[in-house]
């Protein structure tokens, strides 16, 4: 049972969305690659997860737990009866070798140490236990979910705390043998009660930088004929409705201006006025939760991002989308 949903974290999605607008420098631009390839591999985990089945079981996917004075990150938490099982989701590709705590690819070290994070985030686990005089065990696997990824190594302890692509599907068809009951679900709200917001990553997109205007789904060109119901973009000849094209903008504002209220007059300044205010008011009103503040009114999106919005809003779409993307 999965009880909290993947999306793309807050970096990820200031990222893609500030490409959108503006060029990248190159220190970003490959930021942004390795935060692609990372969620990649977390989708792909998630994908083989999904079909071996998870109903017996809670799962949380991309958490961060306040433990202590702290905040940890979490891949992957999977509560039973038995207790909660860590998996760090690690997408490298290509010859690894370990050796004496030290991680190597083409005899560079690489800076992070896999097994090190796993230790220490089972450790926060082991602290959060103590404090409410828990019983449940708590392990850890370290998977690496790319067929590309290879691994040398004679540290036995290393081999007892991996999972390879290989061996991914047989890993988690295990867990249909465990049960989650009363103490699963006791577990599972302890894990509920800690859960905030990444505290990590605050970016706020320079505004005036950055370009105005509405996109195309499929080629991200911004040269649209506007039609009545539709925008047709002159490049690739998709059409997308206003709609689609309003819900795309507010994800992408959420994502750029993160500590920053959206506003009607700001936002319709950030379309570049594609869309009449009327609409943007409207539209306003069904995807995002409006807050008053005397004079002052603004709105938050109800959704984690544009696909949740698109895929999952109650909305009865009278017209539709002939985006190339997907046909």
């Amino acid at each position: 049972m999965i009880v909290t949903e993947r999306f793309p974290g807050k970096e990820l999605a200031y990222y893609r969305a500030l490409k959108r607008r503006t060029a990248l420098p190159a220190k970003e631009e490959k930021n942004l690659a390795v935060l692609e390839k990372g969620y990649r591999g977390e989708y792909e985990y998630d994908r083989v997860f999904d079909e071996t089945g998870h109903s017996s079981v809670f799962v949380f996917r991309d958490i961060y737990l306040r433990i202590g004075g702290s905040v940890a990150q979490y891949d992957c938490l999977v509560v039973s009866d038995d207790g909660i099982v860590v998996n760090e989701i690690k997408n490298y590709s290509g010859l690894y070798c370990y050796d004496r705590g030290k991680w190597y690819i083409r005899d560079s070290q690489v800076s992070e140490d896999a097994l090190a994070q796993l230790r220490r985030a089972v450790g926060k686990l082991v602290k959060l236990r103590y404090q409410v005089r828990g019983q449940f065990d708590i392990t850890g696997k370290i998977v690496f979910p790319n067929i590309e990824f290879r691994l040398q190594t004679n540290d036995e302890e290393l081999w007892e705390n991996v999972v390879l692509r290989s061996g991914l599907r047989n890993y988690l068809l295990q867990f249909k043998n465990l049960y989650a009951g009363r103490v699963a679900e006791e577990i599972a709200e302890l894990i509920r009660g800690h859960i905030v917001p990444n505290p990590y990553f605050d970016k706020c997109a320079d505004f005036d930088v950055l370009r105005k205007g509405l996109y195309c789904g499929s080629c991200g060109g911004f040269e649209l004929e506007n039609r009545k119901y539709h925008l047709v973009c002159e490049s690739c000849g998709s059409k997308e409705t206003k709609e689609t094209h309003i819900i795309r903008a507010i994800s992408d504002y959420k994502a750029l201006f993160l500590n920053e209220k959206l506003t009607k007059k700001r936002f319709v300044e950030f379309i570049d006025y594609k869309v009449s205010p009327r609409t943007v008011l409207r539209m306003l009103n069904i995807y995002c939760e409006r807050t008053w503040n005397g004079a002052f009114t603004y709105y938050d999106f109800k959704y984690q991002n544009f696909e949740d919005a698109y895929v999952n809003s109650n909305r009865l779409w009278r017209y539709k989308d002939y985006n190339l993307k997907y046909e």
